[in-house]
């Protein structure tokens, strides 16, 4: 079933102010979400598992894609073939990170983007090389913007909030944009961590939106409250995947949200979410119906899992360490970047000496392996 949540003034926000991830609008601000279908532009914000992917798209025909998901899931192909997208005017890629960029070759070579932006870090993956072969074989225009650069497609302008300057940290290297249509506004920051919205809450640049993209999955290494009463948006969306291993959204960020009666909505909650608006009011429809509530929540003890039996249960209970040459393949996905395929190939290339050892498998770089150290699940022994 489709959900709207609509908010038509003070007396309905009373009423419903019980409700379930129903909160109202800042105090002292008029509300801009409305039970109207609206025509002028449209965000959607897609399910595509713990990774990202926004598709921002005028009336006129320009279109904005903000990442391309994980590596190991194309459904982004998929959602935008669903999408009718026949072109593409900027694709931005936040960072380098495989679940942000993962299907970038495949969406460079089937759209030919007309603009290109990256962040510029060099970055020792498979993943991407092949974005940047696919890159440099388009006819696209290729830029590495810095804070403070603009630019307009259509009518939508562009401001690049973050970084300044590269510091060689993939998630705080991404690149933050204040993004306006009319009088309606949202800010995407990718990973962008703490010590990077303090930079953009210091340097001047525009941050109040009506739209946010919860930076990091929901983290709460990101969307400090300092930098939440900055942007002071109407409606929050973070992108992850239900019972992912990291507990993305982290139950501070929540609480953060709440605190502030920040409207949130999660794809691993509500599916693709979908926000239209006339520039001036917002239309929120959202794919699936549920209770918004952090990803920790969904671990539970095997005992646990023995007795609901629930059809998914496997995928929401996470184990308390990954040996990586004894582990089945259910539980090495667990591991940050890891999907069916590799890790069959974890499976097939045993034993392992060190976590190192990983980098030897085809698609498994320097980045996968950093980050599943620091996730601090897989072992050895």
């Amino acid at each position: 079933m489709v959900k709207k949540w609509l908010i038509w003034g003070l007396g309905l926000l009373l009423l419903l102010s019980g409700c379930s991830n129903f909160l109202a609008s800042s105090e002292g601000s008029e509300p801009k979400l409305s039970s109207e279908t609206l025509k002028g532009a449209q965000f959607d914000f897609f399910d595509v598992g713990q990774g990202d992917s926004t598709l921002i798209r005028a009336d006129d025909g320009t279109t904005i894609l903000i990442d391309t998901g994980r590596q190991d899931d194309d459904r982004i192909m998929t959602l935008l073939e669903e999408k009718q997208v026949k072109k593409i005017d900027l694709l931005l890629l936040t960072h380098p990170h495989a679940d942000h960029i993962g299907n970038a070759d495949k969406v460079i070579k089937t759209y030919q983007p007309k603009e290109i932006w990256m962040d510029g870090l060099a970055f020792n993956s498979s993943t991407y090389e092949r974005v940047i072969d696919a890159a440099l074989a388009s006819d696209a225009l290729y830029k590495e913007p810095k804070a403070g650069d603009k630019a307009s497609f259509g009518p939508f302008n562009l401001e690049v909030l973050s970084p300044s300057k590269l510091s060689g940290n993939a998630n705080d290297d991404s690149i933050a944009v204040h993004l306006t249509y009319k009088e309606i506004s949202a800010v995407f920051t990718g990973d962008a961590e703490k010590g990077r919205e303090k930079e953009m809450i210091e340097s001047g640049l525009p941050l109040q939106a009506d739209i946010l993209d919860l930076g990091h999955h929901g983290s709460s290494t990101s969307n400090s409250p300092a930098f939440l009463d900055k942007v002071k948006p109407e409606v929050a969306i973070y992108s992850a995947e239900k019972g992912n291993s990291y507990g993305h959204p982290h139950v501070e960020v929540l609480e953060w949200l709440k605190e502030r009666d920040i409207t949130t909505y999660g794809t691993d909650v509500n599916g693709t979410v979908t926000l239209s608006t006339d520039g001036k009011k917002l239309n929120v429809v959202t794919e699936k119906e549920g209770e918004i509530k952090s990803g920790s929540s969904y671990s539970s003890s095997k005992k646990t899992e023995e007795a609901s039996k629930t059809e998914d249960s496997g995928n929401e209970v996470m184990p308390d360490s990954i040996n990586l040459n004894t582990a089945p393949a259910k539980d090495l996905e667990f591991l940050p970047l890891i999907g069916p395929e590799l890790a069959q190939k974890i499976i097939a290339h045993r034993p392992y000496s060190s976590i190192d050892d990983l980098k030897r498998i085809n698609g498994i770089g320097k980045g996968i392996v950093r980050q599943i150290k620091e996730q601090g699940l897989a072992t050895i022994k």
